[in-house]
């Protein structure tokens, strides 16, 4: 039995006045719809219904908690009829992603999606700090780390390397590195092997800490996947390190999905296959 069943038993009662008529339409027990009406008024503290044994009728409370109860179930099919939109594949999706993350790839795929589901819009919200899902009413959002949290789900997309970059002067000025722990390094992600100084300007931001690299303030230990333009244009070079650097897995985080509308599960899928890809 729902919620609403002992309510939705009371007023098809009222509306037949007649117990029996109530239990055929409800394809339930009389017993049972008695049982329900009687707990109501039990828990309401006043009689709904006058019984004899012919007949059966409102009283005057009874009278008033039907216009109260119609209106009442009125209202929650309203709310079921606007909640069954997500099943049409419309309404809005909060995509939190880290700030180097819309490449033109994954700006090239969620324009495929857009263009297959027109009526979803998706706003993405770019940050490197992790954003409570709940509290930024983000649907989906995509991190370097696995959550800690058990009610959320992460599937890991794919891995890219990590690699120590750095400016030609900055190499000039301090190659060859005879300890690697005095190494002045931002390490945005906090993923280095090795203990490093930090410097005198950090942040935990990708795209800071890759800005401020190129001012030469330090080596940075960086995803390959951010620094590929700069390594090409030469304005970086990559530092070999004797030390194994670790890889960078990137996870696709979501509520629990028995929460979740249809139209972020279809996202959902869309992006495991086309990040995986």
């Amino acid at each position: 039995m729902n919620l609403l069943s002992p309510f939705k038993t009371f007023v098809i009662v009222a509306q037949h006045l007649n117990f029996s008529a109530a239990a055929r339409q409800l394809d339930l027990p009389r017993a049972t719809v008695s049982a329900r009406v009687r707990e109501l008024e039990k828990q309401l503290g006043v009689r709904l219904f006058q019984r004899n044994n012919r007949n059966v009728s409102l009283t005057e409370e009874g009278q008033h908690y039907l216009e109260a109860c119609q209106q009442a179930l009125s209202a929650f099919e309203d709310a079921d009829a606007a909640l069954s939109l997500g099943e049409k594949l419309q309404g809005e999706i909060r995509l939190a992603l880290p700030v180097t993350l819309p490449n033109q790839h994954f700006l090239e795929a969620l324009t495929t999606f857009q263009k297959k589901y027109p009526d979803i819009t998706i706003e993405m919200l770019l940050s490197d700090q992790v954003l409570d899902l709940a509290a930024n009413r983000v649907d989906i959002a995509i991190r370097g780390k696995s959550p800690v949290s058990t009610d959320l789900v992460a599937r890991e997309l794919d891995a890219t390397d990590m690699i120590l970059v750095a400016t030609k002067k900055w190499m000039s000025l301090n190659l060859p590195i005879e300890n690697w722990n005095d190494l002045v390094l931002h390490d945005p992600l906090a993923l280095c092997p090795f203990a490093s100084v930090k410097p005198s300007i950090k942040t935990d931001e990708m795209s800071q800490s890759l800005a401020l690299c190129l001012l030469g303030t330090g080596a940075a230990l960086l995803p390959r996947s951010i620094c590929e333009s700069q390594l090409k244009d030469g304005s970086l070079q990559e530092l070999e390190s004797d030390t194994e650097l670790p890889r960078l897995s990137k996870y696709l985080i979501y509520q629990q999905p028995k929460y979740l509308p249809q139209r972020v599960k279809v996202l959902i899928d869309f992006l495991l296959h086309e990040l995986r890809s």
